[in-house]
């Protein structure tokens, strides 16, 4: 990587020169990877899709001579002065996002190098004692990667404090009540100088090559940084519109959709806010949209097959028709679907024994419907691997995160339990532990071998993970013999991305496999309601079959809370009929069908079938 040396010149350096630079250097010189450090007066600097208005505190800049200049690429605003740094950096990569990564993970070691505490954080940050120190922003430029981040060394935070007017919201959102007690400088961090670092980041990032511009090389640099400054780049981003829609998503950003309809044709879009760009908008995004009806079936049609994420990092098709439309028109929830929950004297035994013997159920946390009737019946179904999960589906209610260690008495636990509740027919399941070696197989094995010994008239049923497809794992679970092995499709082909968080339609088929070749008596289950057609249910029930299971499960998905994917119809219980006969045609032994069904509703008639 080669420092990039710029001449002076009689002219001061503007902001929008050093993006010229990075602009032209990116353009011109294709041989390296290049760098550069460099300060300017105080000025406020816009991402590239923000609004002034929204960020910008315009007459506090004018009246102390803070500059407004906008860049090209994404992320939110920024004051520099003197005493802020700018690194820019352009790269051959050409993914940027795993570019950013990289380049995030070398500033905050440059920063730990000389003692530094520095942390990457959120998006785009780096933290010094719990405050932002640097940020950083991207954009992608005719194959290559162009970064550059700002960080503090010895700013003036109050300008800093009164040019930039961010959301409460957006403060909100980093819990904190100010500008200012969200950054600090690194200076208060270290002995060296200002020039002294400044010298230090040179050699660390790139020892001594270098790149020196020439006289060449900054008149056409000047062209660029013209248009830079213009003002109608600077406050040209404020288009005319008849809509405005505005959210902040987490992941992605505050967004806000300044929409120009004629006759609810979308005539032109723009969208500004806080957010990476990774991709084209205009080309890839903005120009699909132009001549699209404004409503929420003809925006997702035009946009089937379009990868978001690749031109807004972090983005997916329900995010953005979010913020058009807001929340999908809620269903109302039919009379065949209100259930009684009253607990009754052995339902409440049940629970008893559960919360005594400390144990997870799916009943609890999955808010099954059936499990009033279910614990009546003295059955439930246990969950073991703890009550967090490693995985984030959008249709599951089941916690997710960092899950804590496994517990070595928790297979004993579960055998005694069973034996406390007399069952005869008990349901195994757990959560999945992507943080384990081996997904949890060992645990699930001991699980089923100490209920089998402490139980051994019981029919024992487990709902196993994927463990990630590994045949050897699934093996070992199965040698422990349960008498029935399930493991859940969930849903049909074409929606499983968007429902299973890193669940995979073929993989899940395999593990269907998997099972029957070992001789345990395997079944499955999925959910409609969520978008499926009659057609993709019949060839999800042609690929299980094919697997050799031969008992289904199917019911309605029920959207657990409003984080949760929304029911985009309920089905009649005389549809359910006519899967269920439709299963049994096909080949299907057992097939229970009906809105309220679950994986482990009435499991042992399944066990039963012939």
């Amino acid at each position: 990587m080669k420092y990039i040396i710029v001449p002076d010149r009689a002219k001061p350096k503007q902001l929008p020169f050093y993006f010229a630079v990075e602009e032209y250097v990116a353009t011109k010189y294709t041989d390296d990877d290049y760098f550069f450090a460099w300060q300017v007066e105080p000025t406020v600097m816009l991402g590239r899709n923000q609004l002034t208005d929204n960020e910008v505190n315009a007459d506090y800049c004018r009246e102390n001579g803070v500059h407004i200049f906008r860049r090209k690429s994404g992320g939110g605003c920024v004051y520099a002065d003197e005493g802020c740094i700018q690194f820019s950096y352009i790269s051959f990569a050409e993914n940027v996002n795993l570019a950013f990564g990289e380049y995030m993970n070398n500033v905050a070691a440059l920063l730990q190098s000389i003692g530094i505490d520095a942390q990457l954080s959120g998006r785009n940050d780096i933290l010094v004692g719990g405050k932002k120190v640097s940020g950083s922003a991207f954009y992608r430029l005719r194959k290559r990667s162009v970064l550059h981040n700002t960080v503090l060394f010895n700013t003036r935070l109050e300008h800093l404090s009164e040019a930039l007017t961010p959301s409460h919201e957006k403060l909100q959102s980093k819990g904190v009540a100010s500008v200012s007690q969200r950054v600090n400088n690194i200076g208060h961090y270290t002995d060296m100088s200002l020039d002294g670092f400044l010298a230090y980041v040179r050699k660390y990032m790139c020892g001594t090559e270098e790149l020196v511009l020439t006289d060449e090389d900054m008149r056409e640099i000047a062209r660029i940084e013209e248009d830079l400054a213009s003002d109608n780049f600077v406050y040209g981003k404020n288009p005319k519109f008849t809509e405005v829609r505005k959210k902040r998503f987490p992941e992605i950003g505050t967004l806000e959709a300044h929409i120009e309809l004629k006759n609810n044709i979308i005539k032109n879009i723009n969208i500004a806010g806080d957010y990476f760009l990774t991709g084209d908008l205009d080309r890839e995004l903005i120009d699909l949209l132009r001549g699209t009806k404004f409503t929420r079936e003809a925006v997702a049609e035009r946009l089937d097959g379009t990868d978001l994420s690749s031109i807004i990092r972090g983005m997916e098709l329900p995010q953005l028709l979010r913020l058009l439309f807001g929340r999908p028109p809620h269903v109302k929830k039919p009379e065949w679907l209100k259930i009684d929950l009253t607990s009754t004297p052995n339902s409440s035994e049940t629970a008893n024994v559960i919360a005594k013997h400390h144990l997870n159920t799916i009943c609890t946390s999955g808010l099954c419907p059936n499990r009033t009737e279910c614990w009546a019946a003295r059955t439930a179904t246990l969950m073991i691997g703890g009550n967090i999960c490693t995985r984030s589906c959008k249709f599951c209610n089941t916690l997710s995160g960092r899950p804590g260690k496994l517990d070595p008495d928790e297979p004993q636990n579960v055998a005694d339990s069973i034996k406390a509740l007399g069952l005869r027919y008990a349901v195994i399941t757990s959560v999945d532990r992507d943080d384990l070696k081996d997904y949890g197989a060992e645990h699930w094995a001991k699980t089923i071998t100490c209920i089998k010994k402490e139980n051994p008239d019981t029919i024992l049923e487990v709902l196993i993970p994927d463990f990630m497809g590994n045949k050897e794992l699934i093996s070992m679970v199965m040698a422990a013999r349960p008498n029935v092995a399930g493991h859940n499709m969930e849903t049909v082909r074409r929606l499983t991305p968007d429902v299973r968080s890193v669940a995979r339609y073929e993989r899940s088929l395999d593990v269907l496999a998997a099972i029957t070749q070992s001789g345990v008596m395997a079944k499955t289950g999925f959910m409609v309601g969520l978008g499926e057609t009659k057609e993709e249910v019949e060839e999800l029930m042609d690929d299980i079959l094919a697997t050799g299971c031969r008992r289904l499960t199917i019911g309605q998905y029920l959207q657990p809370t409003s984080k949760h994917l929304p029911v985009t119809e309920y089905i009649t219980p005389e549809q359910f009929g006519i899967y269920k006969q439709t299963a049994l045609k096909k080949g299907f032994k057992f097939v229970e069908s009906g809105p309220l069904v679950r994986s482990s509703y009435h499991a042992e008639r399944a066990f039963a079938a012939e």
